[in-house]
């Protein structure tokens, strides 16, 4: 309580010493007046300006000499973790061992929208856009004006249909009936039939039907589907289906094909806009969920492209260049250090880039073959003071490579395996510890130039790191 005094105590060690001056604030018989207190309540004083007697010092009262003693014979304190955001690799990698912080880890990043993606365009969200509610989906704020009234309440119209209904004897749980995959941003499905001759509504065959009860579908699979669209009724948006829905109301008109991707028959499928898809006798036609997951080609003027058709920006080695540019971009000497400290929001940049990539390889189990026989349409990014003619194979980072080599590379690599293993999340059970053989697995695949391009040992282990995580 001294003034410009710079020593701290502890209550106990104060009392123990018996020199030290402590004014207390209360006693058996409740709180003291402060007015005839000498010092104020809860304070203390060091020795140095203390006035005790030392007549009233206790006798059984140890000396400082002793008290320093008996600290020494602790073992010392341990220091305050550090914080995230200070942390080196090997610091990150110790942290990340450890169950309770893993988790802490996953809810900061997954609760920050720092580099994720918007759940109808696929493009970069900021701190703006915020997720709904109850089921986290996150899009664009300029993507939701189409279904501005979905989020005025601050969740998505699926949730708030299961909020208000569930329970009830119609209820059916929302999901997209266009597609087999689940969550995304649904909106409500409408459609009705030719004629109404066979059809009487309220009847278990109508509700059962996709003309009856409550449907749901993904927005994207309704806006880049060319028979589908999305209208406004009542100020709220409606995906219109009619033209995409069978007579029989069970079934979609694209029902006699499958998806090249999941192999289902249900649910519509959509073609490849490339002309000679477009020609052929067998054209390619697939889930447009499925087609994103995967790494297909979705463009903003709704064509989409198989994987033989790609642009080169979409293929699985662009989208590995473009994870580790958002690494690069914020080291200054554009070099990877794994020593080098990183933000949280950082963190979730990269967190959300390899999920991403780990989706699309996820997918590998299917499109591993279509590699093997036709290769990617990778091409290498060519800087304004660089001239590709006078660049040689090895500064372009160019893979030649032949049908039979990339099939000798994916047996190597487990190639189709792995992606079923990621796919089924072989490596992410309750029992055992498998994140040492996830590791090896996604080395064996970053060691493979044919597939990901010539890569140093500093980024695969970067990749390594950060897929492990996603």
């Amino acid at each position: 309580r001294q003034e410009n005094c710079d020593k701290y105590l502890h209550l106990t060690c104060a009392r123990s010493v018996g020199t030290c001056s402590v004014q207390h604030g209360e006693g058996l018989e409740g709180i003291f007046d402060i007015t005839s207190l000498e010092h104020q309540p809860w304070t203390l004083a060091c020795p140095e300006h203390s006035d005790v007697d030392p007549e009233s010092i206790p006798e059984n009262s140890i000396s400082t000499d002793q008290l320093v003693s008996i600290a020494k014979s602790y073992p010392p304190e341990p220091l305050p973790p550090k914080p995230f955001y200070k942390m080196t690799g090997k610091e990150r990698k110790v942290y990340w061992s450890d169950d309770d912080n893993l988790a802490q880890f996953f809810e900061k990043v997954m609760t920050n929208t720092t580099g994720a993606k918007c759940a109808i365009c696929d493009g970069r969200v900021d701190q703006h856009d915020k997720p709904c509610n109850e089921c986290g989906v996150l899009v664009h704020t300029s993507c939701a004006y189409t279904f501005e009234s979905q989020f005025s309440s601050g969740t998505c119209s699926a949730c708030r249909y299961t909020k208000a209904s569930i329970g009830t004897e119609d209820y059916e749980e929302p999901k997209c009936h266009l597609c087999n995959q689940h969550g995304g941003f649904l909106v409500k499905s409408s459609a009705k039939p030719v004629s109404m001759k066979v059809w009487k509504k309220g009847s278990r065959r109508w509700n059962k039907s996709l003309f009856g009860g409550t449907k749901y579908c993904h927005a994207i699979c309704a806006m880049w589907n060319e028979q589908s669209y999305i209208e406004h009724f009542e100020n709220e948006p409606i995906a219109q289906c009619k033209e995409v829905i069978m007579s029989n109301g069970m079934s979609h008109i694209t029902h006699q094909f499958r998806c090249v991707l999941c192999g289902m028959s249900n649910g519509i499928k959509a073609d490849c806009s490339h002309p000679e898809c477009r020609k052929s006798k067998e054209p390619w036609k697939y889930h447009i969920s499925c087609a994103r997951a995967a790494g297909f080609e979705i463009n903003d003027d709704m064509k989409t492209c198989c994987f033989r058709h790609v642009d080169s920006s979409s293929v699985f080695r662009a989208r590995l260049e473009d994870f580790l540019e958002v690494e690069l971009c914020r080291l200054p000497d554009q070099t990877i250090r794994a020593s080098a400290p990183i933000s949280w929001d950082h963190a979730s940049e990269l967190f959300h880039a390899a999920v991403t990539v780990l989706r699309t390889l996820g997918w590998a189990w299917r499109w591993a073959e279509w590699w093997v026989k036709w290769g990617d349409n990778w091409e290498p990014l060519i800087e304004d003071h660089q001239n590709e003619a006078d660049m040689t194979d090895e500064e372009l980072k160019k893979v030649p490579s032949t049908p039979e080599s990339r099939c000798a590379d994916a047996r190597r690599c487990r190639l189709a395996a792995f992606g079923a293993a990621l796919r089924n999340r072989d490596y992410d059970k309750e029992s055992g510890d498998d994140k040492a053989p996830l590791e090896r697995a996604l080395k064996a695949v970053l060691s493979t130039p044919s597939l990901v391009g010539p890569l140093k040992s500093k980024e695969i282990d970067f990749y390594v790191t950060w897929l492990a995580l996603a």
